[in-house]
């Protein structure tokens, strides 16, 4: 039997939430979604009178697509026993409704009152019982139903646990949320996580960051404020301000760590609305002092190299970078004598260096003191990369050799991303745990995110083991960290680029530019993309289109933050 034909259901407005797009340093810098206080929801029916068995079981998977009241009416399905056992959010496999189906009703050999319908769904993506998203080979899953008569109607008295969501309503039902973890320097990381949007959000959430831990590909990278402590009561956001009652344990932490606890705990609940949080243990505050934590967040304005000036670019006119301007115009304009200008620029947070790809695909590190260094000699670079600890990271792009580092001396080999045939880019993070690898794998093009595993000085010593986040059908040729959780790549594609970004752990987005871009960075807090186009002019992504932003741009350069504000 078909599943389309008992999918009407009713579709009504309920509130909504999503990751936060404000945070403790980088207010604007999108990492999720919706920007709409109203979300889609749907409100399915119960069982009706007679149902066979086949209808019961397509009635409940419908069913399923509604959390209110802990997914109330689902239950009305299954027997009472089997609505007290069954764990929705176990795991949620997100399927393609359209090759849905169930098999007809098999009555056991005991009797015709019970017996088995098998559902066969062909999975997208699915979501852990940790909320971790990870997509699908589309392999079809079979799940059994068995079920028995009740008072003369048919209910599932055995289901496994867990929900199937059609693709096209999943993130109507589920909303990305951002648990925040700490990186080496005193920078937050965000792990995404996908939670059913109800009431308890807000509890699940806390309690995901101070009772869970970092997903498996980031953790190594990370670290938390919380050990062995719990969340010790209900979680309530009331004018904004988040009560977080933790367990006695808290108590022992030394008053870093509280500071590092609740900054973790005001960015994982600014997507749950809460801009400020008290904790307490026994129903007293638990006090913490200010935290230090680092800003990521670029300059609104753009890092431009002209035809014979460097710095940043806002109303037609360049303003200086003290020592970096000067360093970069006397060798890496096209005007300069040196001849070999500069195609790839990545500045420091601090301003305090560049590093620099150039037409003869040399690699230089230039420093606001005026002094030079040769990182290499050698072509075969892709666009190099800079941490937040002055390391600069290349591959070359034949994907045979391991990624490359370079700190303050020769470059080191760190490690060799497996089973690439070609390497188009690689792009730290700004908060300096994470890299975007993108490439050819098995003749398709992917884009792989790894935690950066650091040493007692910040020094990468090692990669997580990757996940992939995203597979494309042609070749992409650029990818950018545009916001925390997110990375953009770039899809050449008959004179216009197709922008597609990509939630880390989490779903994706298609937008066009008419234009053949050929380098994007982060924007600013009110759009992700800023792009170099291939006459020289820069547009950043407005609401209805692209808004030109200077022309004239010979480089956009990367900016991996801004210098902390006076």
């Amino acid at each position: 039997m078909s599943v389309a034909a008992v999918l009407g259901t009713a579709i009504l407005l309920a509130g909504c939430a999503g990751l936060p797009t404000t945070g403790y340093v980088q207010p604007g810098e999108e990492v999720g979604s919706t920007s709409s206080d109203v979300r889609w929801q749907f409100t399915p029916e119960g069982p009706a009178e007679g149902a066979s068995p086949e209808e019961i079981v397509l009635g409940f998977l419908d069913a399923s697509e509604s959390p209110a009241g802990d997914w109330a009416i689902a239950r009305e399905f299954l027997t009472a026993d089997a609505a007290a056992e069954w764990e929705p959010e176990a795991r949620v496999t997100v399927d393609s409704v359209n090759e849905r189906e169930v098999s007809d009703f098999v009555a056991s050999d005991a009797s015709d009152d019970a017996g088995e319908v098998t559902a066969r769904v062909t999975p997208t993506a699915v979501v852990s019982d940790g909320g971790q998203y990870a997509p699908s080979e589309g392999i079809v899953r079979r799940l059994s139903y068995e079920l028995a008569l009740v008072d003369g109607q048919w209910r599932i008295s055995e289901a496994p646990d867990g929900v199937v969501v059609q693709s096209g309503s999943f993130e109507s039902i589920f909303t990305a949320q951002a648990v925040f973890y700490s990186a080496p320097g005193g920078r937050l990381v965000p792990d995404v996580r996908w939670l059913a949007d109800t009431g308890q959000q807000t509890q699940r959430l806390t309690e995901l960051l101070v009772e869970g831990a970092p997903s498996s590909w980031l953790a190594p990278a990370v670290t938390t404020a919380f050990s062995d402590v719990t969340v010790a009561g209900t979680v309530t956001i009331e004018g904004g301000v988040a009560a977080v009652a933790l367990s006695e344990e808290a108590l022992e932490a030394a008053d870093a760590v509280r500071a590092r606890m609740r900054s973790q705990l005001e960015n994982t609940l600014a997507g749950v609305g809460a801009t400020e949080v008290r904790m307490t243990v026994g129903g007293e505050e638990l006090s913490a002092p200010l935290d230090n934590v680092v800003d990521v967040r670029p300059d609104a304005r753009a890092i431009a190299l002209t035809e014979d000036d460097f710095g940043y670019l806002s109303g037609g006119e360049i303003t200086p970078i003290e020592g970096l301007t000067e360093a970069m115009t006397a060798r890496f304009t096209p005007d300069s004598a040196e001849g070999d200008p500069a195609t790839a620029i990545t500045v420091s947070a601090d301003l305090g260096q560049a590093i620099v790809q150039t037409a003869s695909e040399q690699l230089w590190r230039v420093r606001a003191d005026g002094t030079f260094e040769a990182l290499s000699y050698e072509g075969g670079w892709v666009r190099p990369s800079l941490d937040p600890f002055g390391y600069a990271w290349a591959a070359q792009a034949s994907g045979t050799a391991p990624l490359r580092v370079w700190g303050g001396g020769e470059g080191r080999a760190l490690e060799e991303v497996a089973d690439f045939s070609e390497i188009v880019a690689v792009e730290v993070s700004r908060d300096g745990a994470r890299v975007a690898i993108a490439g050819v794998q098995d003749d398709r093009s992917v884009l792989l995110v790894a935690g950066i595993e650091r040493d007692e000085d910040g020094a990468p010593v090692g990669l997580t083991d990757p996940i992939e986040i995203g597979a494309y059908t042609e070749p992409i040729d650029g990818v950018a960290w545009v916001a925390d959780a997110v990375v953009a790549a770039t899809i050449p594609s008959d004179g216009r680029t197709i922008i597609r970004e990509q939630i880390v752990g989490g779903t994706s987005t298609s937008i066009t530019a008419p234009y053949v871009v050929t380098a994007m960075t982060y924007g600013n807090p009110q759009s992700r993309e800023r792009i170099l186009t291939s006459d020289g002019s820069l547009y950043v992504r407005a609401t209805t289109g692209w808004g030109q932003a200077g022309q004239g741009v010979v480089v956009l350069a990367t900016q991996m933050g801004a210098p902390p504000a006076l």
